[in-house]
């Protein structure tokens, strides 16, 4: 489901999608000069974490929200704590941090943010824990996937394992197994993939995670699945519970998968976004069904600040 207000405008011939400045260490930079050096630690080590943000225009309201800004920017801090890189802790900094860059950016449209630290040392070693550098970023995206669902595969890559791997933070080096998941669902023609844990059982997608419906229950994997701690993920929880439906958090066998009656997936890029299929195993009639459209309606609203929650920042 696309849960725009209404389509990202044009933006200048030969510039498609790309603003004015950046932000690097809390000051604005010209797009073209956000640079960093080849032999930089993170290139050469995969040494940083980032996190994807929303934010989305009322045309009827004329207000730009930001979803869920302080929420991202803590798990931003303890991606740096869990894989040990020195780097800024204060969340309402980094917050208002992403508020101005968009500001500076004028920028009255759908958009998806990044914050990103990452050891930028061309002399560094991989046990270097700084100097850090932290970019930010907002770039008018519209929705990532289309409206009209996803067909997947379970891949047969396997999830990175917690004894392996931080799979709960957004650490860059995790997106290896994330894009050879994709690129093998890809090359056999679906949209998507989902990945199974060591174990055997369901974990997620490249990017975000799973739910489904079966027996009228709502039912999505635990943390210890290998998944990351999805903030859409988490706010899906929190509207379930708003619309009194009954949820699970558990592990999902691959079986169990297969015979449920709707699945969705859901995170900062995919939104809310329902399963047509599962390895050519339909769900329904392929269309969303009757919960997934409700959490989809649900979503919209939120992220337009028309919930209860206190989960959006109004730009302007």
């Amino acid at each position: 489901m696309n849960v725009s207000v209404d389509d990202v405008p044009a933006q200048p011939a030969g510039k498609p999608n790309q603003p004015r400045y950046l932000l690097r260490d809390g000051e604005l930079v010209e797009y073209a000069d956000a640079r960093l050096h080849v032999l930089s630690t993170t290139l050469k080590y995969g040494v940083g974490v980032f996190e994807g943000f929303r934010a989305y225009w009322s045309e009827e309201e004329g207000q730009l929200y930001g979803f869920r800004l302080d929420a991202h920017m803590r798990r931003l801090v303890e991606s740096m704590r869990v894989v040990e890189i020195d780097g800024p802790t204060d969340v309402q900094v980094l917050h208002d941090q992403m508020v101005e860059l968009i500001r500076a950016n004028e920028l009255r449209q759908n958009l998806h943010m990044r914050a990103q630290v990452f050891v930028d040392s061309p002399d560094g070693k991989p046990e270097d824990r700084g100097p850090s550098t932290t970019f930010m970023a907002a770039i008018p995206m519209g929705n990532y996937f289309g409206a009209k669902g996803l067909d997947v595969q379970i891949s047969s890559w396997t999830r990175l394992s917690d004894r392996s791997m931080p799979p709960r933070v957004k650490s860059i080096a995790n997106y290896q197994n994330a894009r050879l998941a994709l690129l093998e669902a890809r090359r056999n023609g679906y949209d998507a993939a989902l990945l199974m844990t060591t174990e055997g059982r369901v974990s997620e997608g490249p990017g975000y995670n799973l739910f489904i419906v079966r027996n009228g229950r709502l039912t999505t994997p635990p943390v210890t699945e290998s998944i990351l701690e999805g903030v859409t993920r988490d706010s899906i929880l929190q509207l379930a519970k708003d619309a009194g439906l009954d949820v699970d958090v558990r592990p999902i066998d691959r079986t169990e998968l297969y015979s449920a009656e709707e699945a969705f997936v859901c995170g900062s890029a995919a939104e809310v976004n329902h399963l047509r299929s599962v390895d050519r195993i339909p769900f329904g009639d392929t269309n969303p069904g009757p919960i997934t459209r409700q959490l989809q309606e649900m979503f919209r609203d939120a992220v337009l600040g028309r919930t209860k929650h206190a989960w959006t920042t109004e730009i302007y």
